[in-house]
């Protein structure tokens, strides 16, 4: 069969017609052991049979009702929302997208402090469109790499309007900025009169250990931009604000609307998702399986200091380091020619499994390699 889709990116000849909790099966009979939760978002396995239920429950109710009327769903959602976040007497809109939630929480910083200049830890990714798009060049963003104390006293404060802190890069080789640096943004962001955002879209809803990714350091955001583990793979996403924030956008208020926004479909998604997250214990899961696999993938580089540079991870985020690109991508090609999904990039290997993965695949995945390397 001939491929009609944009080759965007370059995939394998076989195609998955089936998943299985941590497990993909492929139209050629073949498992994969999935390290990668799809694109970061099914965190609760393939398929939860919760989470389907609820989808088929609503579908014959309401999927989409437009911008007309209250949103009973979406405003339960975000009481639920805002109490994780520490932001109780808050706002949140529900969107479809990642990049819609870090887009719509920079429009809302640039019309807010009435200033255009976003500052970010290199690396970081803001979004696939918009103010935040891909580019490098983007003359709105103001780059900061990780830890560079010194760079900070270059920064023009006054002209930032928000500092997008993202606890964990996820583009790039996975980083986790040390609690002074971030602290020391921070002080000067806020001293300044610019936000703060926390980028969620990738450590939230316990990817890392906690709830939220910025939960590991002293920062408050004032916007926190959500996606991919809050729908399990279904495409729903939010922007949360604190009390502050929702006053200063009652003076400066601006019409915002996409198709759609508060969906009561996507709402009881997400609303599900919490909900078993925090019935099942998930959190102390990832934060028992992220350790077990960060003490392996320790284990290993200590046999392979020539190969292997750092191990960096916390939960259930985790990336190797190699001193070489090439070892990295051939590490990473042979893993999946023996059956495990998982990241590269760079000289950087990823693992960011489903929080239901079990000791067995990930001591299938050391035993591979151990191989390998």
């Amino acid at each position: 069969m001939s491929n009609s889709l944009i080759p965007f990116f370059d995939t394998i000849d076989d195609s998955i017609v089936k998943g299985r909790h941590g497990y993909f099966y492929t139209a050629n009979g073949k498992r994969y052991i999935d390290f990668e939760s799809g694109d970061w978002a099914a965190a609760l396995g393939h398929p939860n049979t919760a989470i389907n239920a609820v989808i088929s429950r609503q579908i014959p109710l309401i999927m989409h009702d437009g911008l007309f009327f209250r949103k009973q769903k979406a405003e339960a959602l975000s009481k639920i929302l805002l109490e994780k976040l520490g932001m109780k007497a808050g706002e949140s809109v529900f969107l479809s997208s990642g990049s819609e939630a870090v887009n719509l929480s920079l429009i809302l910083a640039t019309k807010l402090t009435d200033r255009d200049k976003i500052l970010t830890i290199s690396g970081s990714f803001l979004g696939s469109y918009g103010i935040g798009q891909v580019s490098e060049d983007n003359q709105r963003r103001v780059n900061i790499n990780v830890d560079d104390f010194d760079s900070i006293e270059k920064i023009n404060f006054d002209e930032i309007a928000a500092f997008v802190f993202e606890p964990g890069s996820s583009w790039g080789d996975i980083k986790f900025p040390a609690s002074d640096f971030v602290d020391m943004l921070q002080s000067r962001v806020k001293k300044s009169g610019g936000l703060l955002i926390a980028n969620e879209v990738t450590t939230g809803f316990g990817r890392t250990g906690k709830w939220f990714g910025f939960q590991h350091y002293n920062f408050t955001p004032d916007i926190v931009a959500m996606g991919k583990i809050m729908g399990n793979g279904y495409p729903v996403s939010a922007v949360s604000i604190n009390k502050e924030t929702a006053l200063l956008f009652r003076k400066n208020k601006f019409r915002y609307a996409q198709s759609h926004q508060n969906d009561p479909l996507g709402c009881a998604v997400a609303t599900e998702v919490i909900r078993i997250i925090e019935e099942e214990k998930l959190i102390d899961r990832v934060c028992e399986k992220g350790g077990y696999l960060k003490k392996q993938l320790l284990r290993l580089q200590s046999a392979h200091i020539d190969k292997i540079k750092e191990v960096k991870a916390r939960g259930l985020m985790i990336a190797v380091e190699f001193f070489s690109e090439k070892e990295a991508e051939r590490i990473s090609g042979e893993l999946m020619e023996r059956g495990f999904v998982i990241g590269q990039k760079n000289n950087n290997i990823r693992f960011m499994p489903p929080f239901v993965v079990t000791k067995q695949s990930i001591d299938l995945l050391i035993k591979a390699l151990k191989k390998i390397v």
